[in-house]
């Protein structure tokens, strides 16, 4: 029964996540040809200082909401007051770095778009109790219908305005709008209210918790941000531009495949942290239904990047091999991706913390030298070395050890490993070959965005059907969920 509410709140949040990840995915291709990579690059810049700064609003409480066995209305309502009171705090703090920010990355607008995002952080902090609650319940129907609808609207707005002339204001709006939504959708989906009651005590019974997450949280911003931050000092707001539209291009397709495990994983893995059996069961089932979608996915962006970019507009050419190189980046995160949920739920936050902060300053370390040796070169080739170097340190010294502690604590054998994975391997090597194929004999096509389509198409057709020749499981899955469907 708890493996089916598992399977369950999993398909939920799969089936409206991927409402959110294709419109965000629609709109970003809209807004990137009507605005620019230099627009782009200016809110890029602004909403990464922003982000780090709103990282000291939560400090790791969510997710302690989540994990805790023995939650308590104390803790709920001690929470919510100390966001609450660091938000405003964090916004004025915001607001006085706001111009060294700019003047760091040589763009003054920066500075005022930064500071009007930062508004954003007190809407933040009465959300976030309200979300780790539906979290830790599992509701995950609400909380995706939550990001659908604040995506869809705010996207429209942001295009509209876009229309209109309003440049960079365009995606500002777009992002304060749907944080504007959301705070009201939340309330509305979850029954908890603060009392505004505040207990130190309950607040300690959290920290040990919560300090070694929000170190790994820390670590896991400067790691993803890096290239961005490196680009935006050393080339400018053009260069953040089209790196972060690969980028999210890339984490889009991840996202779509991933992130709703992701979110059900952390606790899945907890409610079974002291039942080896069960634990490994949820391991073996987020592992293999991530490679499922995620794999070919990825594989085939990277075998369409040149046709997409040509989609968008020639000026985000640049950003095509920077692209394919990300995708495969994006794979090595796929296999990965569960290690840090399963170790938090096992109490092992400290070990992440570590873990995260030593893949983290390896990575700051290269990333910034491959900038730093490429400063001179043309735009294409520091797109490049910035994703050559994250990939690197992911390839060589990440992925080996994350999936060694990921085998380790679920008890996974490498052959129990190559077999949920195999199949979608082969889907992936399937939907490269017959998208290149269909590139050289293919008849030509004139507009990009026919040839994406079509590459798109057949890609899609080889990957599934080379997918459910060779694996079982999902056949057997697909064919319950015809049964269920039928039934109801």
């Amino acid at each position: 029964m708890q493996q089916q509410s598992f399977i369950k709140a999993v398909t939920w949040a799969y089936t409206l996540n991927w409402g959110d990840r294709i419109f965000s995915a629609l709109f970003l291709l809209f807004l990137a040809g009507l605005l620019g990579p230099r627009d782009f690059g200016i809110v890029s810049i602004a909403i990464i200082y922003v982000t780090f700064i709103q990282m000291f609003l939560d400090q790791g409480f969510a997710s302690a909401i989540v994990q805790r066995k023995d939650l308590k209305l104390e803790h709920l309502d001690s929470v919510f007051v100390v966001n609450l009171v660091l938000s405003f705090g964090l916004v004025i703090i915001s607001f006085l770095f706001s111009r060294t920010w700019a003047a760091i990355n040589g763009a003054p607008e920066i500075a005022i778009v930064s500071s009007v995002l930062s508004l954003g952080i007190v809407i933040q902090a009465m959300t976030l109790v309200h979300i780790a609650i539906l979290t830790r319940q599992m509701n995950f129907r609400s909380l995706s219908i939550r990001t659908n609808v604040s995506t869809i609207l705010s996207g429209i707005v942001g295009i509209l305005m876009a229309f209109a002339g309003f440049g960079i204001w365009s995606l500002v709006c777009q992002r304060l709008l749907g944080d504007l939504i959301s705070l009201v959708l939340v309330w509305k989906m979850s029954s908890w209210r603060p009392s505004l009651k505040f207990s130190w005590q309950h607040i300690n019974e959290l920290m040990g918790f919560s300090v070694g997450n929000f170190f790994i949280q820390l670590a896991l911003f400067f790691d993803m941000q890096a290239g961005s931050i490196v680009l935006g000092v050393l080339f400018g707001p053009a260069a953040v531009g089209l790196y972060r539209a690969a980028d999210r291009i890339t984490n889009t397709v991840v996202g779509m495949a991933v992130s709703s495990i992701q979110h059900v994983s952390l606790p899945q893995f907890s409610r079974f942290q002291d039942q080896p059996d069960e634990l490994r069961k949820s391991v073996r089932i987020c592992v293999q239904m991530s490679a499922w979608i995620s794999l070919p996915a990825l594989a085939g962006l990277a075998a369409v990047s040149r046709s997409l970019m040509d989609t968008i507009g020639p000026n985000w050419a640049p950003a095509t091999d920077a692209l394919k190189v990300m995708c495969v980046y994006g794979m090595a995160i796929v296999l990965t991706c569960f290690t840090v949920p399963l170790m938090q739920a096992r109490g092992k936050t400290r070990q992440v913390a570590i873990l995260e902060w030593a893949r983290t300053l390896i990575g700051l370390i290269l990333v910034a030298g491959a900038g730093l040796l490429v400063r001179d070169g043309s735009i294409q080739v520091q797109l490049m070395s910035i994703a050559a170097a994250k990939l690197l340190v992911m390839g060589a010294a990440v992925t080996p050890i994350f999936l060694y502690l990921l085998m380790k604590l679920a008890a996974l054998s490498i052959r129990d490993f190559v077999v949920l994975i195999g199949p979608s391997v082969l889907a992936s090597i399937g939907v490269v070959t017959s998208i290149v194929l269909f590139h050289h004999v293919g008849p030509g096509v004139s507009k990009p965005l026919i040839q994406l389509i079509a590459e798109v198409f057949i890609g899609g057709i080889a990957g599934l059907t080379i997918l459910l020749s060779a694996d079982a499981q999902l056949r057997m899955s697909i064919r319950k969920l015809l049964r269920a469907v039928a039934g109801s």
